[in-house]
């Protein structure tokens, strides 16, 4: 056991910099940049500066717009057991895009906040998972998040490499 934790805590930084484990990413536009829907976003290696791929995020979609309450979890007790409390939510979306680069990108590589600055959940995980039909666009990839308060904006984090500490790009979407 103490040689594992050894392993792992050796293996940290190397985790934390992003050595060996996937490339660090970084756009043309200052890190502070908040691109807009349809605004091309060039990912580029921060070593190579080769060009990886383009993200376009094209739209939005609200597919529930009314409360529901979901179990949390929220800490132990003194006995060890999972203390849960009742969270809600009020709005679930959609979030459209379209990616040309030969890595595959997935869910994993977007977090999203409200314009309470509050993270967005992947409904899936809730429990109970909330009832929305997700839609299809031709040529468009998408994720659904469920968000506790809805707002006039959204904004998103990429990331290319999901264990770079800093996102690749910053996105608002306007609602």
């Amino acid at each position: 056991m103490k040689r594992a934790f050894a392993l792992v805590l050796a293996f940290l930084p190397c985790l934390l910099a992003g050595c060996g484990v996937g490339r660090t990413t970084i756009t043309e536009q200052p890190g502070n940049y908040q691109y807009q829907l349809d605004e091309a976003i060039d990912v580029i290696d921060i070593d190579t500066r080769d060009a990886l791929g383009t993200l376009v995020v094209t739209g939005v979609e609200i597919l529930k717009e009314e409360p529901f309450e979901v179990q949390e979890s929220d800490g132990e007790d003194e006995d060890g057991e999972t203390i849960y409390t009742t969270v809600t939510y009020n709005q679930i979306v959609q979030i459209f895009y379209t990616w040309s680069g030969s890595k595959a990108l997935s869910n994993s590589n977007f977090s999203v906040w409200d314009s309470a600055d509050a993270i967005g959940r992947r409904p899936e995980g809730l429990d109970p998972a909330p009832d929305y039909e997700a839609l299809a666009k031709r040529d468009q990839s998408s994720f659904v998040v469920a968000l506790k308060n809805p707002g006039s904006y959204l904004d998103i984090r990429f990331t290319y490499n999901i264990l770079q500490i800093r996102p690749t790009a910053r996105i608002r979407i306007v609602m």
